[in-house]
């Protein structure tokens, strides 16, 4: 069931056998794990179930790192998180991208692959992507179209790597009945974590302290919490929690928001040789079919040149859709859409129509015979008006101690320090993506499709400057990293913050490596396997076995 928390009485006590922190694909997903079962659990939302800019305010923050998206503008607070804006990417983690990597420091996870194969089975059919459906030659025998045909690359220098969407999937919106109707799961809205209050020798979460926006303060108490908040949040919450552990909870090897990540983007010009070559799988052409293809480096190729994982894809680039007009005007006809689709050239903010600004709307009245233009040309994409292609790559980031996420001296609505993120990379991310586009583009010529156009001499090296479009993903990933051993992650390989006997983490922010597939699936794997882990924890307590048997016979009927 939902229940406001401002209509909760200040310095009341809720109780809960699990209470999981943060409403989007990790603790929906969670939460769901639970339904029917003995466990009451409690999901914490900072948010309501629409958007609303004074919790959204909240997410506020200074950069002072690499260039990075407005902190409030890449991290959602409303139920459903970040699924609210998600663009919909769906693929797993490479078996590659668990295994310890001699010249990439501080890779491996502390499983295998195959540990998460079950989840991601699970994990596709939460996401709205048929399972088993990887099977590239039969998705082309199924697009039967003449713009839906393999590049003929050379299998040693570059792999096709089959993506997946889930179009317009709302984790806050398809699964908001279930919660609602539920008699164990209770979800509180506009509930807002201000810390979590261990026991004097810091090894048991006693009591979470929480409140809302209106003034109420109330206390959480649980046998168990889960953090589900974000790459970013589950950070913050626990540097702000030291008034037992000084420099914060799970803290004590100095690794809470570090190794913070990005998937970097970056964008370069491939002069048109063959104006007819058969890119729309590489683009976004078959979005609507749900599957597009990514340019991938062989783990030969990686292993031989030290290089991290490489992604890419090439969109065709018509005459007109350079221009400003072109530009307001598809911005602000994609945030209207309701998948939020995703479009190369054009960013905007996650959520509600794109704010248009006065030079924008200038811009569409000015060039309106172009902006027609180049609506039909976006529509049809006749061959004869291709101006050029773009490669936009997407690379791994590295393991980097020194990215991070800290606390800032600037306080929010509640007086809590608001964070500041400083993004770093590292030589051998810009290596990475400057070898990878070379190997593209050796083929790209090769095959007499195009010519790469030539970095500027600074940014030719891999100590120079990313390019001027250089962004990230909207991802963020790392801050409390997966390691066996204390010294070098937060939490241990069944999620549970070292040396803390009942504080599990959940998300992004735990994975040691990022590879190159979007996080999501990988998100919701990881909470489906932590789900597993709990239950059985439930069930040794004395008063478990009832849980057990409501679990086992959940499980049962969700796989009959």
């Amino acid at each position: 069931m939902f229940i406001d928390a401002r209509q909760i009485e200040s310095d009341s006590v809720v109780e809960a056998d699990l209470c999981i922190i943060g409403g989007g694909a990790a603790g929906i997903t969670l939460a769901r794990e639970f339904l029917g079962t003995g466990v009451k659990v409690c999901l914490l939302e900072s948010g309501g179930l629409d958007f609303a800019w004074n919790v959204q305010e909240l997410s506020k923050g200074a950069s002072s790192g690499l260039p990075y998206f407005a902190l409030d503008m890449a991290q959602l607070r409303y139920f459903g998180g970040n699924t609210n804006g998600w663009g919909g990417w769906c693929r797993p983690l490479e078996p590659g991208d668990f295994r310890r990597r001699s010249w990439v420091a501080d890779s491996g996870w502390p499983f295998e692959r195959s540990e998460l194969d079950p989840f991601y089975l699970r994990a596709e059919k939460v996401c709205g992507v048929e399972p088993h459906d990887w099977d590239l030659q039969s998705w082309l025998a199924r697009l039967d179209s003449p713009r839906a045909r393999l590049l003929p690359f050379a299998p040693d220098k570059i792999e096709h790597a089959l993506y997946r969407f889930s179009r317009g999937l709302r984790f806050g919106l398809i699964y908001r009945s279930e919660i609602d109707g539920s008699d164990n799961v209770r979800c509180l809205l506009n509930a807002h974590v201000f810390g979590l209050h261990a026991g004097s020798d810091a090894r048991r979460l006693a009591w979470i302290e929480a409140g809302t926006l209106s003034g109420k303060r109330f206390t959480v108490r649980a046998k168990s919490y889960v953090l589900a908040a974000g790459g970013i949040e589950n950070a913050r919450l626990l540097l702000l929690s030291n008034d037992v552990a000084p420099r914060g909870l799970g803290n004590d090897a100095d690794l809470v928001g570090r190794y913070f990540m990005e998937h970097p983007h970056i964008k370069r010009r491939v002069i048109a040789i063959d104006r007819r070559a058969p890119v729309g799988l590489y683009s976004l052409a078959f979005y609507h079919q749900s599957v597009a293809l990514r340019l991938s480096l062989p783990e030969e190729v990686q292993q031989r040149e030290g290089l991290l994982a490489y992604s890419a894809n090439l969109h065709p680039f018509y005459y007109g859709h350079d221009k400003a007009g072109w530009l307001a005007f598809r911005k602000f006809v994609l945030s209207l859409m309701p998948s939020r689709k995703t479009d190369p050239f054009i960013r905007f903010p996650p959520m509600g129509p794109a704010r248009m600004s006065a030079r924008e709307v200038a811009d569409i009245i000015r060039e309106l015979p172009m902006v027609t233009v180049a609506a039909l040309l976006q529509k049809f994409q006749p061959i004869g008006f291709l101006s050029h292609y773009i490669l936009e790559t997407k690379p791994e980031q590295a393991p980097n101690r020194e990215s991070r996420v800290l606390l800032d001296e600037t306080r929010d609505a509640f007086g809590l320090n608001r964070v500041r993120l400083d993004w770093k990379t590292t030589e051998l991310d810009r290596r990475t993506a400057l070898r990878g586009d070379e190997i593209v583009g050796e083929e790209l010529a090769r095959l007499g499709i195009g010519r790469l156009e030539p970095l500027p001499p600074d940014e030719a090296e891999a100590t120079g400057p990313w390019p001027a479009n250089f962004e990230g993903g909207w991802h963020q990933i790392g801050t409390t990293r997966m390691h066996e051993e204390p010294r070098h992650g937060v939490v241990d390989a069944d999620c549970r913050v070292h040396g803390m006997e009942n504080l599990f983490i959940t998300g992004s922010s735990v994975f040691p490596t990022e590879g190159v597939a979007p996080p999501t699936l990988t998100i919701v794997a990881l909470a489906l396997r932590l789900a597993g882990h709990l239950k059985s924890r439930f069930a040794e307590e004395p008063s478990g076995r009832a849980v057990a048997v409501a679990a086992r016979e959940k499980e049962e009927t969700v796989s009959g």
